[in-house]
């Protein structure tokens, strides 16, 4: 097929892609200006609930069992007050994506999130999301003239004006190396502020916990010490400030089993919230916490004590420090406290209903209303508002599948047209087909690595029928992809206990002694033939180690002593403290031989060895891979390195006119499959930072995290994608790259079509932000850097150095 047209559908396919994106992304509807008084502003001014002095304690990540359970929580002295009545406990659901922008914006407006706010979660200098103009409590504090002091995670001053607060400093939220500076650097500003108090509201938003969970998961060994922390902090302030002083501690959302969130599962949208004060013992205790004793034994759905909705916190803030309800709050003033007003209570409660009123359209009769009725019906009406806040814009919709069917209709008729072999027509008809109708299921889409599975399972299978001389290499391939598809959990759905990954944790002396094999025959697997070659990436392969193992042991993993001490050897250090401050430059060494090796194998390739180009940078760019992905994982790049052997086996043997279609379609399969067995989902919640700072400072840039963020949750499709380069260069059959690449071009078009009509049928289902967008924007992601950049641009280039 002629170049131009290759590139102008593939072009068009992404613009499709893009145009219906930004039609699609749900934009909320937002009332401008500020909210006031319904009622009189003279009976607002006598009404009195007790409290002067706000401190907001937002500990990122904060799970509800992290403050509750017993088997979890070290809060010991929060669960003194809880036991006392002097604090109030609740699990606040937190509506996906559980992310900390957009949950900062529920917390402070109570409107619900924009799915788009999870992705310029991550854009450090993006400015689209500021409240400057949308009401808040924060707002209605600064009107009041309240003043305000900030310290903590610095998102807080991408969303409000700074003029907001009096006094304020920032934390970066995204190094997520740190436990430990990053909440020091709150915690060194409390003895001024709590001993000249010249403030009325204190907010203050710790990260370690939330990084301790990114880096080792909930269990982690560091997390008791963290609550420890945290509660003494607690502790700390509670015994500084007076009874007119509300302490609310809470977590912006939770986190998953893995210790990343994102998504909407229980344990990602339970986040503890407990309202602390010495006032609070002369009223009644809430209905579920009056008959235990905190902390409670364990809930599997993390439902502990009164489940409130998050954006409750809002009216209520408002309500109890005198101030408008914000115009679109969603929240219904917790019901609990609504004996702290006395004989107003009932005022502030249809200040919130005229609101909620309004926000919905609907007329306010109030009047003849109990408190219950009421409550009742604002619970109705944020029920329905929470799937009522999207606006879509159906122009683009329109032209986004418009140009997509197109797009797919032309590559449809030059693929088949193209393609001599019947049989990789079908083979990619039928896997393009399949996966596209299963998008119009929820559950199909959480699940996705169980299509790949019965895919590769099938393939292996017909080819093993057909060709019973060949069984040894069947065998293994079986072997190997059995033992992929074990080594993790896999989809968000189920959790297992046991994977092969947990195993190796449990034995490290075996796990160590596995990477480093992995490490030795991955990095010199193509360098044999040259001497330099062969130093070069026993070099690269050394570093890659020993940083490995430096970082296993700073992180608390479990590494054989015998390692340990060759470790603290070469690098003169003593322990895990000393051997800290070493990662980066070591990372950095790794990095700039890394990339040393990469030039000058390419220039030496291009003029002395050309044939040889792609598998020589292989090895290297692996090492790279494998430098970028984490300890556990690092073992499936062995069983990449059978798996490639027996396939160019069988290439050679038995697939000799299809050799590049039959490589490029098997290159596909494996990109898809090892992508989700390594952890992925469709879900953000699993986008992996852990390795994203590898030899990064804390001032880094968002580009340099961002490329190896993408270098750690694409490692395996990187990995297979150079493998798909070698096998063309080796096997041409007289087609050019473009015309064995439009496989993957039917792919993409077909799954998008699929995807599109998908997310338009569902757009007002109850999962469209928990499956369908995370879906959307991951399928983005692999056209735009997957199949546009790596394969389309790279690729290419690399094939022409090797011409």
């Amino acid at each position: 097929m002629m170049l131009y047209r290759f590139i102008a559908l593939l072009l068009c396919q992404i613009v499709a892609l893009l145009t219906f994106a930004v039609g699609f992304f749900p934009q909320k509807v937002v009332l401008k200006g500020d909210a006031d008084f319904k009622f009189s502003s003279d009976a607002h001014r006598n009404i009195n609930s007790g409290f002067d002095r706000l401190v907001l304690v937002v500990i990122d990540a904060l799970r509800s069992d992290f403050l509750f359970d017993r088997n979890l929580s070290n809060f010991h002295f929060v669960h003194e007050l809880m036991n006392r009545g002097e604090a109030w406990g609740f699990t606040a659901y937190s509506n996906p994506p559980t992310v900390t922008l957009p949950r900062l914006k529920g917390i402070t407006t109570g409107s619900m999130p924009n799915f788009l706010d999870a992705i310029l979660n991550v854009a450090e200098d993006d400015k689209s999301s500021n409240l400057k103009e949308q009401d808040s409590w924060i707002r209605q504090f600064q009107r009041q003239g309240k003043k305000i002091h900030f310290y903590g995670d610095d998102t807080w001053l991408k969303l409000f004006p700074l003029e907001f607060f009096e006094k304020y400093e920032g934390t970066n939220s995204f190094f997520v190396s740190d436990f430990e500076i990053v909440d020091n650097n709150v915690t060194r500003h409390l003895p001024d502020e709590l001993l000249n108090k010249d403030w009325d509201a204190l907010i203050l938003h710790y990260l370690g916990l939330d990084h301790i969970g990114h880096k080792q998961g909930p269990l982690s060994q560091f997390m008791p010490a963290k609550h420890m922390e945290m509660d003494s902090i607690v502790k700390r302030i509670y015994e500084s400030v007076d009874d007119r002083t509300l302490i609310c501690v809470m977590g912006d959302h939770g986190m998953n089993e893995l210790g990343n969130h994102g998504g909407s599962s229980a344990g990602e949208t339970s986040a503890a919230l407990v309202m602390i004060s010495k006032m609070l013992k002369d009223y009644p205790l809430p209905a579920a916490q009056s008959a235990v004793e905190v902390p409670l034994f364990t809930d599997e759905d993390y439902q502990y004590l009164t489940a409130i909705q998050q954006v409750d916190l809002v009216p209520t803030i408002a309500s109890l420090f005198n101030v408008p309800v914000p115009k679109n709050n969603l929240g219904v003033l917790i019901k609990e406290f609504l004996p702290l007003f006395e004989d107003r209570g009932t005022l502030k409660l249809k200040e919130n209903y005229h609101q909620l009123m309004h926000l919905a359209g609907k007329d306010t009769n109030s009047t003849e209303k109990n408190i219950q009725a009421m409550l009742e019906e604002m619970k109705s009406i944020q029920g329905t508002l929470a799937h009522a806040v999207t606006n879509y814009d159906y122009k683009l919709l329109t032209i986004g599948v418009a140009l997509m069917f197109v797009v797919t209709a032309i590559t449809c008729w030059i693929f088949i047209r193209s393609v001599s072999s019947a049989r990789s027509v079908s083979l990619s008809m039928a896997i393009s087909v399949l996966l596209g109708t299963s998008m119009f299921s929820s559950s199909f889409v959480e699940e996705e690595h169980q299509f790949w599975w019965w895919v590769l399972i099938s393939v292996i299978g017909y080819s093993w029928v057909n060709n019973l001389s060949y069984s040894k290499s069947h065998f293994v391939l079986i072997v190997c992809a059995r033992l992929i598809r074990g080594w993790n959990n896999s989809g968000q759905k189920y959790f297992y206990e046991y994977t092969a990954a947990s195993l190796l944790d449990a034995h490290p002396d075996i796990k160590w002694a596995i990477i480093a094999v992995t490490t030795i025959v991955v990095g010199t697997e193509n360098a044999s033939w040259d001497p330099l070659w062969l130093v070069a990436s026993i070099s690269t392969a050394f570093l890659c180690m020993l940083y490995k193992s430096s970082w296993a042991i700073v992180n608390g993993e479990q590494v054989p002593l015998w390692l340990e001490s060759v470790i603290h050897f070469i690098l003169k250090t003593e322990s895990s403290d000393t051997l800290k401050p070493l990662l980066i430059p070591v990372a950095r060494w790794f990095f700039q031989l890394a990339t040393i090796s990469i030039v000058t194998q390419l220039l030496y390739c291009k003029y002395y060895n050309k044939q040889n180009i792609i598998k020589t940078l292989s090895s290297t760019i692996n090492i790279v891979l494998i430098f970028q992905t984490n300890p556990s994982n690092i073992p499936l790049f062995l069983i990449f390195f059978l798996m490639k052997k027996e396939l160019d086996h069988l290439l050679e043997d038995l697939y000799v006119k299809d050799t590049s279609y039959i490589a490029s379609t098997i290159s596909l399969i494996m990109e898809n499959f090892t992508f989700f067995q390594f952890g992925g989902t469709n879900s953000i919640a699993t986008i992996d930072l852990t390795n994203a700072y590898n030899g990064v400072s804390e001032n880094y840039s968002i580009y340099t995290v961002g490329l190896l963020m993408c270098l750690s949750n694409f490692a395996p499709v990187i990995s297979w994608i150079l493998y798909s380069l070698t096998c063309f260069q080796s096997y041409k059959n007289n087609k050019s790259y473009q015309d064995v690449q439009l496989s993957h071009l039917f792919y993409y078009c077909i799954t998008g079509l699929f995807l599109l009509l998908a997310c338009i049928t569902f757009r007002y289902h109850l999962f469209i932000w928990s499956v369908f967008c995370p879906k959307l924007c991951y399928f983005i992601g692999w056209n735009v850097i997957i199949h546009g950049i790596l394969e389309n641009i790279v690729g290419p280039i690399l094939l022409k150095i090797a011409q």
